[in-house]
């Protein structure tokens, strides 16, 4: 399980390297897409906070430059791969008490967070590329499919 959840981690990374590779090739990114890469960001960022017990000073929906958002893609995959591997395997499945943006209590895994985060950014990530189609050459692919095939051919 420890192997899936850090390529779960890892593939999320490469997803959203490909995405902040595509924005900044783009002169002028459409200001929704940058608003939606910050929101995955941003909320990957909270989610963190909320794993740690920790308090976050951001919002789910904060304004990143296009230039911080490789560095931050890569602080956020160290911190959580970091996390998951000091973890026992119980520990993934334990329940843990956060609050949302809405100030409502609820109950929740790390397995079921990281599932959610993947999920929730592959769908932001699909609404980014159609909003660059038109600007780029080729657009960007994120498939996990996609990802598994090269990490492959890579070794």
């Amino acid at each position: 399980m420890k192997n899936y959840l850090i390529q779960l981690l890892d593939y999320e990374l490469w997803a959203n390297r490909r995405i902040i590779d595509a924005l900044e090739k783009i002169d002028n990114p459409p200001a929704r897409a940058l608003a939606l890469m910050g929101h995955i960001l941003s909320a990957q960022h909270v989610w963190y906070g909320r794993i740690m017990h920790e308090s976050t000073f951001i919002t789910i929906w904060e304004n990143i430059p296009v230039s911080w958002m490789g560095e931050t893609a890569e602080r956020q995959h160290r911190q959580l791969a970091s996390h998951v591997l000091a973890l026992k395997e119980s520990e993934w499945l334990e329940q843990m008490e956060y609050v949302n943006t809405k100030e409502v209590a609820y109950k929740s895994s790390l397995l079921d967070i990281l599932t959610h985060l993947s999920h929730h950014a592959a769908y932001h990530r699909g609404q980014i590329v159609q909003l660059i189609r038109p600007m780029v050459k080729e657009a960007p692919v994120t498939d996990f499919i996609i990802w598994k095939r090269e990490e492959k051919v890579a070794k």
